[in-house]
């Protein structure tokens, strides 16, 4: 069968938060994607050794990097969604860039 060759990050998410006017999502899949590009960037980056991976300097980098890409989101947005993408990426490879600094070192 041919399947989607890109697979959604995301799947179990059928519903997705809207922003507060209504408007359009919160995350949709385009800046989920971004999202985790800059979670993976933020991994390698010099400020996941200095900050020892501490939830604080990782939600700020991923503020600013939304933010380079015109996409505003506030450090709470980038927190709950951390929160969100811990509990659906259970048990996943991907769990790693989520997981506590903790829980790495």
């Amino acid at each position: 069968s041919v399947g989607r060759t890109h697979k959604t990050l995301t799947p179990q998410r059928k519903h997705r938060k809207m922003l507060k006017d209504g408007t359009s999502e919160v995350w949709p899949e385009s800046v989920e994607e971004i999202f985790v590009e800059g979670l993976r960037e933020y991994w390698q980056s010099p400020w996941a050794t200095f900050s020892r991976g501490r939830s604080r300097w990782r939600n700020q980098f991923l503020v600013d990097y939304l933010r380079k890409r015109g996409i505003e989101r506030s450090k709470k947005q980038v927190a709950s969604h951390i929160q969100v993408l811990r509990n659906m990426w259970k048990g996943e490879p991907e769990y790693s860039l989520v997981a506590g600094g903790d829980e790495l070192f």
